[in-house]
């Protein structure tokens, strides 16, 4: 599931674009430029939409679709976060979280916290059902792999009320908010993340760490994940409008001084042209290359061949191998040339990065 940025936002970007260029520090950076090294937004890797979600029956589907055709997207099933990640080369997961801090409301129930899944009653089904095992899984894989590129994971927290009675879905706060962060941080050691406060260093804010090139570079990332939030930034911010602190880099708005990471769900919307120039400008940008269903039934690979073009940084798929699609009759894909994890990106890659250097097996030390 996912919500699309809002008229206002995509002015936002706009303006900010169209100011920055009159002030002269909307500037590409140069490819290769001699001081640059090849950093985490210097690469373009495949993710999976939903990485967590099993489909529901095909009752339940026959049931759901009568009421909304749309809904016939959920006819997807993705394999455990460490099979997509080994044999799948995905580099970014998204997980769907929902409250449940009495552990009264979601399976499994009597575990407390925030439990996995798309939407409430209908659409439950999840090969990790409590965040913190998804994070265990990511973690475990890590160290059996601990010279990998870096993960991105994209946590979206929801509340939609899909059915109306109990349960109902618990109301997003910034205390749940911070919770969220609690979870990642009862998994993940400090020395397993990339965060806002590194990003930003001595820099004034995030946003203008983003765009004097300070991502960390390949060599320090690796062995260690990079978390977005999908939803709820101005309520993320609260008490930390610099990301003081946080876990998580949310879907912002450029020029705003958290952001360094932003969200075009369709690359071919008139609104996502400005993706490229985002890029180059430094920021973290993440697409979809399909819809689940809609996508390989139609046989219109338009989207895709957008999605990768933009030079987003993550391209996001529920097909990222050949014959996943084969159900639909399709011989649908959405993978990165010869199916590596990561290439360098099309549209800001420096004359240092490799193919080789790309490699999950490259034994670049950390740097700290």
């Amino acid at each position: 599931m996912h919500r699309g940025r809002g008229a206002g936002g995509v002015l936002a970007i706009l303006a900010f674009l169209t100011a920055g260029a009159a002030l002269g520090f909307v500037t590409s950076i140069p490819a290769g430029a001699a001081s640059d090294d090849v950093r985490v937004n210097d690469i373009q890797v495949i993710g999976t939409h939903n990485s967590y979600h099993v489909e529901p029956t095909p009752q339940v589907l026959a049931v759901i679709t009568k009421v909304d055709p749309e809904l016939a997207n959920l006819a997807v099933t993705h394999p455990p976060l460490s099979e997509q990640l080994s044999n799948e080369s995905v580099r970014q997961v998204e997980l769907d979280v929902f409250a449940d801090p009495a552990g009264t409301l979601w399976r499994p129930m009597g575990t407390k916290g925030f439990k996995v899944f798309h939407m409430e009653q209908i659409d439950e089904g999840s090969n990790c059902a409590v965040f913190v095992e998804c994070l265990r899984q990511l973690k475990r894989w890590s160290v059996a792999h601990p010279h990998h590129l870096p993960v991105f994971v994209l946590v979206q927290p929801d509340a939609t009320v899909t059915l109306l009675g109990p349960p109902n879905p618990i109301l997003i706060t910034t205390a749940l908010l911070d919770a969220v962060d609690a979870e990642i941080r009862s998994v993940m050691h400090p020395r397993d993340l990339v965060v806002p406060d590194q990003v930003r260093g001595h820099q004034p804010s995030v946003d203008a760490a983003v765009r004097a090139n300070r991502w960390p570079t390949l060599a320090a990332s690796r062995g260690k994940f990079v978390f977005l939030l999908d939803q709820y930034r101005d309520l993320y911010v609260v008490g930390h409008p610099n990301l003081e602190g946080r876990v998580m880099f949310p879907a912002s708005t450029p020029g705003q001084p958290d952001a360094a990471f932003v969200e075009f769900p369709d690359p071919r919307a008139p609104e996502a042209a400005v993706m490229p120039e985002l890029v180059r400008e430094g920021y973290l940008v993440r697409t979809r290359a399909d819809a689940a269903v809609t996508t390989p039934t139609s046989g219109d690979v338009t989207q895709r061949d957008a999605a990768f073009a933009s030079g987003a940084q993550i391209v996001s798929t529920d097909y990222p191998v050949p014959g996943a699609a084969a159900r639909w009759g399709s011989d649908y894909v959405a993978r990165l040339p010869g199916g590596v994890p990561a290439r360098c990106n099309p549209v800001r890659a420096s004359r240092r990065c490799t193919a080789r250097l790309l490699a999950d097996n490259a034994r670049a030390a950390r740097r700290h």
